[in-house]
């Protein structure tokens, strides 16, 4: 019986004895949220991999297997993760969560329990840019004594052409090559890239300037108020517990988070901040901008927002992701629907929003972000 076959058996078997003790018992010692903090985690010692031969837009399964050291068993890990330019995370072949594509300088962070003894963390990704293709992760292993190991990306991953069933526990990898090692943390052309963290440390750093797609070809904007929305889904297990939001619009603006409007702006120069704490446990977290062009000239919104989210009230563990106006917002061009502010609205039928600048160029320039408004629970 092949190696890891009798370690994925041996884990499924032990996952009952040891989670049903190890592990609520330390989520009943840590349900604050008031205490949690990040934990020092970094891409420092990580490396960008790939496969060493690749085609654009095909799926790479990239696979890295863990058996702790003897007498010792796990009970969560904290992941840190981003591709270019997409991917799909998996852990003992339940599906975690995904980054947003084209948003490589921005890291997902996700909390997960882990087996007590053998574990894979796989992830499914593809790049339209055959040069840039990379993975770069850092995962924190806990075991039940408190304890801590690390896992970084780097040759000792495997990686292959992605193929039916490679996420599972009991799948084979044994024949696959090692992963090919792209470059370190801080190369270009990936460079910086930013983590959630809690408290969280917000800019508009690589944020995009956007509009309605109808934007005239002389970039002269009509005058006029344009609805935008952008709807933000948690990974599975992963709470949304709150939100700081930044955001400036030209010329001004109104913002809602989940059907609450939180305030007004009017003077693009100056970005509002916003920190919202989720009183109950969202689906999902809504954002809406009303944003009016007071005379025909340039107009656009910029938004950044980072979400802090924990998972079973576990308060030793980070996990959040970014929201930042680009392409996966949408705006109405016509009359403004009643209701569009609110969370169970529908807005399928509304097109994508035009980028019209990656934050500072553009005729906007540098924008100073206002000191935080008192918390507001929602």
């Amino acid at each position: 019986m092949p190696r890891r076959l009798i370690y994925a058996l041996l884990a499924l078997l032990l996952a009952q004895l040891s989670l049903s003790t190890t592990v609520s018992d330390n989520h009943a010692s840590n349900t604050s949220l008031t205490t949690r903090a990040s934990s020092p985690l970094s891409f420092a010692a990580s490396k960008w991999i790939w496969r060493a031969t690749y085609t654009a837009d095909t799926f790479v399964a990239l696979r890295k297997d863990f058996t702790p050291p003897l007498g010792k068993s796990l009970i969560a890990a904290e992941i840190l993760v981003t591709v270019d330019n997409n991917m799909q995370l998996y852990v003992n072949g339940e599906f975690i969560g995904s980054g947003t594509p084209g948003r490589t300088r921005f890291a997902q962070r996700f909390c997960v329990d882990l087996q007590p003894s053998f574990n894979v963390f796989a992830i499914n990704a593809s790049s339209s840019n055959i040069p840039d293709a990379a993975m770069i992760a850092t995962i924190l292993l806990t075991y039940s004594d408190f304890t801590t190991d690390t896992i970084v990306s780097d040759a000792s991953w495997r990686v292959h052409a992605a193929v039916a069933g490679f996420e599972q526990l009991s799948f084979d990898d044994t024949a696959w090559p090692a992963a090919t090692i792209q470059g370190a943390f801080g190369d270009a052309p990936w460079n910086q890239v930013h983590i959630p963290s809690d408290p969280p440390v917000i800019s508009f750093a690589r944020d995009e300037w956007v509009w309605t797609d109808a934007i005239p070809a002389n970039g002269k904007i009509p005058a006029g108020s344009r609805a935008f929305r952008r709807t933000f889904t948690p990974a599975p297990g992963q709470v949304p517990m709150s939100a700081d939001i930044i955001v400036t619009a030209d010329n001004t603006y109104t913002l809602w988070v989940n059907g609450v409007e939180l305030g007004t702006g009017t003077q693009f120069s100056t970005a509002d901040h916003y920190t919202v704490n989720f009183a109950s446990v969202p689906s999902e977290v809504v954002f809406a901008v009303l944003a009016t062009n007071n005379a025909a000239g340039t107009a656009g919104i910029l938004v950044a927002a980072e979400i802090n989210m924990v998972p079973s009230g576990r308060a030793s563990c980070t996990a959040g992701s970014f929201v930042l106006t680009d392409v996966a917002w949408v705006s109405t061009k016509g009359a403004i629907p009643t209701g569009w502010e609110q969370p169970g609205f529908d807005d399928s039928a509304w097109p994508p929003v035009a980028v019209e600048d990656i934050y500072p160029d553009g005729p906007w320039g540098t924008v100073t972000i206002a000191a935080a408004s008192p918390p507001v629970s929602i």
